[in-house]
């Protein structure tokens, strides 16, 4: 008896712990983010041009909010779907769409009739490997069909393996770049790459190689919300831990980095807010392509009004630190009940 309940006890004190290692980075800005994305809602149901609609849906469903609630004009992110699916013919466009569908808790293969599976698959060069020239659009296809549970061709996951330039990174002509490279990671974990294999392993050196002394990544420059984003989610699918000593650089760090970019509005500093924060949201939710549709649906605690950051590092998160208090708080109490039933119990 004894033994039993001093292994409760031991799993109670636990419970922080585990929550704190397996929870978002920051899921109070995520969910600030979701509510600017909410005024980028078009009448039609969407979120602007198709793929910043279907990012839009990752963003919303990876916060743990459910899109299929968001409307605008009396159309939903699915009635959008189902209304521009057929126009999708190009592998990454459908791939986009299948991504957008999971999130929505739709069938890929059977959006009012049109089979977005099928729309990528026509599109393979089965003697290249190809889905598309760039490294860019290849991954985003892979990620189309690994997350919808469809196996990605053998021959594609070799056409992306092959194209890692010297340096471990990937991009556009010969040059790499942090984004390329974070959704080439996600793409090749996705289709079964394990994460010890080499291309892997120098892809996450390449990144690590490549952050910026504020934390962040950019894009040929200056770092930026949207390529830390796209980093932080390629990270995190390949089992990295972004909030480590590996990834500090004094007190910045990534996730500090994107919280510095958050305007009061919710959304994200960059040439486009809404594309910044339709990436950053993922990001700060700590979900990837594949674990968005996964993600648990819970509902959104009232938000106060977000502030600038008073020093601009972005290093403070007091809602998410009140919200651990109350779960540490909880577990002593449990703590507590336990003790006094060993005390009880008889010897």
């Amino acid at each position: 008896m004894h033994r039993l309940l001093a292994a409760t006890l031991a799993a109670l004190l636990a419970l922080p712990l585990l929550a704190a290692g397996a929870g978002h980075p920051d899921r109070t800005a995520a969910l600030r983010g979701v509510e600017f994305i909410r005024t980028t809602q078009q009448p039609d149901g969407g979120f602007g041009p198709f793929g910043q609609t279907m990012d839009a849906i990752y963003a919303i469903r990876a916060a743990g909010l459910d899109p299929n609630t968001f409307a605008a004009g009396g159309n939903s992110p699915a009635a959008y779907l189902r209304s521009n699916a057929p126009s999708a013919t190009k592998p990454a466009n459908a791939a986009k769409a299948a991504l957008g569908a999971r999130a929505l808790g739709l069938d890929p293969r059977n959006i009012e009739g049109t089979d977005l599976i099928t729309a990528i698959e026509n599109g393979f060069a089965p003697d290249t490997g190809r889905f598309a020239e760039d490294d860019f659009s290849q991954s985003i296809v892979m990620l189309g069909l690994a997350c919808s549970g469809v196996a990605t061709p053998s021959t594609a996951i070799r056409a992306l393996r092959e194209a890692q330039a010297a340096d471990g990174g990937w991009g556009f002509g010969g040059f790499s770049d942090p984004d390329t490279t974070a959704i080439a990671l996600q793409a090749l974990v996705a289709s079964g790459v394990p994460r010890g294999d080499s291309s892997i392993v120098k892809g996450i050196a390449y990144l690590r190689a490549t952050q910026a002394a504020d934390g962040g990544w950019g894009y040929g420059g200056d770092s930026n919300a949207s390529s830390t984003a796209f980093v932080v989610q390629g990270l995190v699918s390949s089992g990295e831990e972004v909030e480590s000593a590996a990834y500090a650089k004094g007190k910045a760090s990534p996730v500090a980095f994107l919280l510095a970019q958050q305007n009061p509005d919710g959304s994200f500093k960059g040439f486009d807010a809404a594309f910044a924060t339709n990436q950053a949201v993922p990001a700060l939710a700590g979900r990837g392509f594949c674990e968005t549709s996964t993600t648990p649906i819970t509902p959104a605690p009232a938000l106060t009004p977000p502030k600038p950051p008073a020093t601009g590092s972005g290093l403070a998160a007091i809602p998410s630190q009140g919200g651990m208090l109350v779960v540490v708080g909880l577990a002593l109490v449990t703590a507590g009940s336990a003790a006094l039933i060993l005390r009880r119990s008889p010897r």
